[in-house]
């Protein structure tokens, strides 16, 4: 099983004299584009290490994964710079998660983004296409 990016732990030292030496463990992901705790934004990171060359997905998570900032903005620009980013579906609130909850559908393919969502000075845009359904 491969450790979760960004998982702390620590390990407690006690020699003979019962004096304590305490040393804090960060696993970091070589295959993620970013360390975080938030084990949203992992999953849409491990799901993308799983895909082989030509491979597509469809993956279900809540609003504050996409437009958060941080670790959010790196996975977000990483998926439209790396992957084929084709859309975004908006979900009702309420219907993955709990009441008052929105959630997306982010459907992607791992192969690198079209040029048709490239912007004319040839850099990906910063915002996904969007379909709304609200």
């Amino acid at each position: 099983m491969k450790p979760t990016t960004g998982k702390k732990s620590s390990i407690t030292f006690t020699n003979e004299e019962g004096e304590q030496r305490k040393e804090d463990l960060v696993y970091n992901r070589t295959d993620f584009w970013t360390t975080s705790s938030n084990k949203q934004l992992n999953v849409v990171q491990y799901i993308n290490t799983l895909l082989n060359a030509r491979g597509k997905a469809a993956v279900v998570v809540p609003d504050n994964v996409l437009f958060e900032g941080g670790a959010g903005e790196t996975v977000r620009r990483k998926l439209l710079e790396t992957t084929d980013l084709h859309m975004i579906l908006r979900l009702p609130t309420g219907i993955f998660y709990k009441p008052g909850v929105k959630a997306n559908v982010i459907f992607f393919d791992k192969r690198p983004a079209s040029p048709e969502q490239q912007t004319k000075e040839g850099g990906c845009t910063t915002s996904p296409p969007t379909s709304i359904l609200r």
